[in-house]
């Protein structure tokens, strides 16, 4: 293999170049800039350790929220008392709402997938009665007109056999008839 070949050699720059980008985006992604005790310029995402002074630190994150000033809890204040001597404003980010596990979005996912299917049956139920009411009004409609027009009618009896409907029976079903129009057909 030949140290010349141009093969070789733009996979090299290829490399060097993807290298070159991906440490970039690491320090673009850092918060913190300090110069720690040798000088050096630090570049991280965590504020620096207590030991870095205030006027070496560069450059940090923009505050969200105010943070609320951290209390001793060795010694309660005392009245007339001086409070104690903080840190200058160099505290940790806030922290910000963490982005849900994976296990949390598939149990939100299965809550949503559950609740649509609850949705889809309580839709297809009320459909279903929706079509039943109109087949029953038609239906009472269609037996009402029988009684209206005087067609004889016969009732079949519970022991089988066949009997005309007489006047005063077919006043009662029309009565019967028209309540389950007016209850079905609205």
């Amino acid at each position: 293999m030949e140290n010349g070949n141009p093969h070789n050699v733009m996979r090299v720059l290829k490399i060097g170049l993807l290298l070159l980008l991906t440490a970039a985006a690491s320090v673009a992604s850092a918060q913190w800039v300090w110069r720690d005790e040798g000088g050096h310029t630090v570049y991280s995402d965590q504020p620096p350790p207590p030991t870095v002074k205030p006027s070496d630190v560069l450059r940090q994150p923009a505050p969200t929220a105010p943070a609320p000033e951290p209390e001793s809890p060795s010694a309660p204040a005392q009245p007339g008392s001086s409070p104690p001597a903080t840190a200058p404003n160099v505290a940790a980010p806030a922290s910000a709402p963490r982005a849900p596990s994976i296990a949390e979005r598939e149990q939100e996912f299965r809550k949503r997938q559950k609740e649509r299917a609850d949705a889809e049956k309580k839709l297809a139920e009320r459909d279903t009665e929706t079509a039943q009411k109109a087949q029953d009004c038609e239906r009472a409609r269609g037996y009402m007109k029988s009684l209206d027009e005087g067609i004889r009618l016969v009732r079949t009896n519970p022991d089988g056999s066949r009997e005309l409907m007489g006047d005063e029976q077919r006043a009662a079903e029309a009565q019967r008839t028209r309540a389950i129009i007016d209850s079905r057909c609205n």
